[in-house]
């Protein structure tokens, strides 16, 4: 059974980290917070740190949860970071982004890693830095696809006139909300095994239907198509790949239930 007053060391408290630590409050947790600039939080200790350049960690904390993007070097600062906090238990947020693309097909965790992006590739170098240094039990890798949710997802973009649909459309995309990743993280963190669980929602659908769909529903006109010649190789990566995101070791081995299962419940 879980304990109350765990210790989590929270490194990297943005977008999803925030609502992590707000998360690990309600359940009467310890918690320090890293950013790359300390700020105030009642409650938590919030420590400035930078994976490039690490500084102390406390020692004492029972349950590491990686959450900043890589830096140059990403394996020497996972290596780095693990003999700085000296915990047990990590918990590794990466991304779908480590796979090859899809071709529409339903992607698992064994699907070969071969990222078509430099930081697909970076969080490869990242996860396996990882695998040399935690025990295998103690480490949890998961690999969230698209992140979205309050303030941040594609119908805020269309509202602003900002988003483009990259080639035709009919390209799959999986996105998770940030409450199920959240979910996910608390689960991997209290959890006794290790492993690598994808986390993404119910509802990889073609990206164009999505878009569409969403501007239909909040009354607005539907995003232009753009050639992927117009966008970034990075941009261009993420959106072309074509994966559809199998979420079975999440919900059957993980125990994660997902609130938001479709994009529709919370977009439209």
């Amino acid at each position: 059974m879980y304990r109350r007053g765990v210790h989590w060391l929270v490194v990297g408290s943005g977008y999803t980290g925030s609502r992590l630590v707000t998360a690990l409050q309600a359940a009467g947790d310890q918690i320090t917070a890293t950013r790359r600039t300390a700020h105030d939080r009642p409650g938590v200790t919030t420590l400035a740190f930078d994976l490039s350049r690490p500084g102390a960690l406390p020692q004492d904390a029972d349950v590491l949860v990686v959450l900043a993007p890589p830096g140059p070097a990403p394996g020497d600062e996972m290596r780095a970071l693990v003999a700085a906090a000296g915990t047990p238990r990590t918990v590794y947020v990466s991304s779908t982004g480590v796979y090859g693309p899809g071709g529409g097909a339903w992607v698992d965790e064994s699907w070969p890693l071969a990222p078509g992006t430099a930081s697909g590739a970076a969080r490869v170098a990242a996860e396996r830095a990882l695998i040399e240094v935690v025990p295998a039990d103690q480490l949890v890798i998961l690999r969230p696809a698209g992140i979205y949710g309050p303030g941040r997802g594609i119908a805020e973009r269309i509202r602003a006139g900002t988003y483009r649909i990259v080639g035709d459309g009919r390209a799959h995309i999986s996105r998770i909300h940030v409450d199920d990743l959240v979910t996910a993280i608390l689960a991997a963190g209290r959890a006794s095994i290790g492993g690598v669980f994808n986390c993404a929602d119910d509802a990889p659908d073609p990206v164009g239907d999505v878009a569409d769909a969403i501007a239909d529903a909040i009354g607005v006109p539907r995003p232009p198509r753009v050639d992927a010649a117009t966008v970034s190789p990075e941009v261009a990566g993420m959106l072309l790949a074509n994966r559809r995101i199998a979420n079975t070791r999440l919900r059957d081995v993980l125990g994660v239930s997902l609130a938001h299962p479709t994009w529709r419940e919370a977009e439209t």
